[in-house]
């Protein structure tokens, strides 16, 4: 047990990992995009403190990227580790373009500079990359109904009309062809879940270790197997920004659009003494908006449909029935290091620790101080990469804050100087640090 936590962590420390040994472990990990980052850093405390092997692992969306790669299992022979190699995929990933590109027509209108002004205009409202991407939509109708000068820019439009979503997914298919060994998988003895929905039938379905395609009540669909790559693939589809993808004779999309959290079959599988570590990717809840008066219809059936019909999905996945209560353990952000479409080396790495520390928090019953000192360490790293300059999205970018040279260095010194405090007051108080100590050196902390 490690001396450098306090009593009461080593204690919940020690009772997690007995039960952990006792009991069938299965892992059901949420959707959310590139905030997968934050449930790969709860993935790696539950790997290396917790000392969790499931033997059943559920992924919808990025959880199936993340789920697959975990369902390789570990080799104790050659000292590999899945987790140790999931891990390494989050900090490899360096911009937006090591998971989605955009198509032509995209990148024509990004380039008008009509285009530009109105995006940049309605980026306070619409902050968040599938808002901004609901604002795309809008606009594209404006264009359609209001035809622009002929510059090149119509013809996008027209494109754009005949286009099947907003982004491609190209680079994440690339990513796990040169990351993910799926013949690994079936011999792992970790049976894998991974979910996504048939636009043909609308049905969830599951796709197993070995391919196979399952209903939603367990029966086998009709067909040859498909690879776990391209059901990986599938599930992560989020419906517009990323065109559907095939398996089989059919077309699939993100599990999310019916299953956010798979709980339910997580459950089902490790069995009623088994316990289910769920882990959501992005912070649940609906960002409020400006007064409704005014607005139209579409802006009224896009926030239903876009914003709240999938908060209460997560909601209601995050509440299971009473007989789930004891086999179940939960860790969610309480709030976004980053947005689901956004890639950012400094975010993900910030997002990654953010995810082990809140693990440590909620997992070990740690105090509101704790608690508090995650969320202060998460955003002082916040703060820094603000001053980095902008984040580049995929539909618009914010202006840059205007500091001189001078004004800066000073600002980031006394952002370094306040993270190194938190770091140091969390070490004292003898609660887990994720390894790198959040970018503060721990060994001189802990002496």
């Amino acid at each position: 047990m490690r001396a450098d936590l306090s009593r009461g962590a080593r204690r919940a420390l020690g009772n997690l990992r007995r039960s952990v040994t006792r009991r069938p472990v299965g892992l059901a990990l949420s959707g959310g995009g590139s905030q997968g980052s934050f449930q790969a850093g709860v993935l790696r405390f539950l790997y290396d403190e917790v000392r969790v092997r499931p033997s059943v692992v559920c992924g919808s969306s990025v959880g199936a990227i993340n789920g697959a790669k975990l369902a390789e299992g570990d080799d104790p022979g050659s000292g590999r580790r899945a987790i140790d190699e999931l891990v390494a995929i989050w900090h490899g990933l360096q911009d937006n373009g090591d998971l989605w590109i955009a198509d032509p027509w995209l990148e024509k209108l990004r380039g008008h500079s009509a285009w530009a002004s109105e995006m940049r205009g309605r980026a306070a409202e619409h902050g968040a990359a599938g808002s901004q991407a609901r604002v795309v939509l809008r606009m594209l109708g404006e264009m359609v109904r209001n035809p622009p000068d002929a510059d090149g820019t119509l013809e996008a439009v027209r494109q754009a009309l005949r286009a099947r979503s907003l982004l491609r997914n190209d680079p994440i298919r690339a990513m796990l062809e040169a990351r993910l060994v799926p013949e690994r998988i079936p011999s792992s003895g970790i049976t894998l879940r991974i979910g996504a929905v048939c636009l043909e039938t609308g049905e969830l379905r599951y796709v197993t270790e070995r391919g196979e395609l399952l209903g939603r009540d367990g029966s086998r669909r009709n067909g040859d197997p498909v690879s776990i790559v391209d059901a990986a693939v599938a599930s992560s589809s989020i419906p517009v920004i990323f065109p559907p993808a095939r398996l089989g004779e059919e077309h699939y999309v993100d599990a999310g659009v019916r299953e956010i959290l798979p709980v339910e079959p997580a459950v089902g599988l490790v069995g009623a003494s088994g316990l289910v570590f769920a882990v959501v990717a992005s912070a649940p809840g609906v960002e409020p908006i400006a007064d409704v008066e005014n607005r139209g219809l579409l802006d009224l059936a896009r926030r239903v449909s876009s914003d709240i019909a999938p908060d209460e999905t997560l909601v209601k996945d995050m509440e299971p029935p009473i007989g789930w209560r004891g086999r179940l353990e939960m860790v969610a952000p309480e709030f976004d290091v980053h947005d689901v479409l956004t890639v950012d080396r400094t975010l993900i790495g910030a997002s990654l620790d953010y995810g082990y520390l809140r693990a440590a928090d909620v997992l070990l019953e740690l105090g509101d101080e704790e608690r508090m000192l995650t969320a202060e360490i998460t955003r002082s790293r916040m703060r820094l990469r603000d001053l980095e300059g902008p984040v580049p999205g995929p539909f618009v970018t914010t202006e840059p804050e205007e500091l001189t040279d001078a004004e800066c260095q000073e600002r980031r010194f006394a952002e370094l100087d306040g993270l190194a405090r938190l770091v140091e007051q969390r070490a004292s108080m003898g609660a887990p640090l994720p390894p790198g100590g959040c970018g503060v050196r721990t060994d001189a902390l802990r002496g």
